[in-house]
């Protein structure tokens, strides 16, 4: 049981990883709408590697094996992915883009 909750807790934590990665990437390059779009862009390539190993798969910006959880939401998906839904990722930096551009008094599309 114990070798079970230790590999949720780390999906947990990588996941969360991720929004960290992506915040911070925000702030540096003060341009969340770009990093939206770079997601948008990795997203829509959906392509699958047998060169990763599943356990370096926590380092890529995206889930490079092609689990398909992890375009999925809800408990069990959010439990079980290694990597946060890429919808929800996007959203968030567009969100953060329209908040910057909103607080600098630019035209939001």
């Amino acid at each position: 049981l114990a070798p079970i909750i230790t590999q949720l807790l780390a999906m947990a934590v990588s996941r969360k990883r991720e929004y960290l990665a992506d915040a911070m990437g925000a702030q540096f390059t003060r341009n969340p709408l770009a990093l939206a779009s770079a997601l948008q862009k990795i997203e829509a390539a959906d392509m699958p590697t047998t060169h990763i190993k599943g356990g370096a798969a926590h380092m890529c910006i995206a889930d490079p094996l092609g689990r398909r959880l992890t375009a999925h939401e809800g408990f069990v998906a959010d439990v079980l992915a290694t990597h946060p839904p890429m919808v929800k990722r996007i959203a968030i930096l567009k969100g953060m883009g329209y908040a910057q551009l909103k607080k600098e008094g630019g035209a939001v599309s």
